[in-house]
């Protein structure tokens, strides 16, 4: 059976939050029915590394921002679609905390 929204997905988005973010320090996860967030909590930067992805009524808007320049938005009607994306991202972030944030 298809988990067919955000809410019906938040298991498998926290195992990935453990897995992917496990040796990464100074993140969390912010899990709500419409919206989760990882986030990096840090003190140096203002406007820290966060992945959104948020479910609207028409589509899910999943939004990087890699705290220094980098930001990318994409859009999905489709859940599964949206979580490979949202895989993508964390997956991105994870990589970038753990090669740069060990030097704060």
């Amino acid at each position: 059976m298809t988990k067919t929204n955000l809410k019906a997905n938040h298991i498998k988005i926290e195992n990935l939050y453990k897995s992917m973010f496990s040796e990464v320090k100074h993140t969390s996860i912010n899990i709500r029915d419409d919206k989760v967030e990882i986030i990096h909590l840090s003190e140096q930067n203002q406007d820290p590394a966060i992945i959104e992805l948020s479910e609207t009524k028409i589509c899910y808007v999943i939004s990087y921002w890699d705290g220094y320049s980098l930001s990318e938005n994409e859009e999905s009607g489709d859940i599964m679609k949206a979580l490979k994306i949202f895989r993508r991202y964390a997956k991105k972030m994870a990589k970038n905390l753990k090669k740069f944030s060990d030097h704060n």
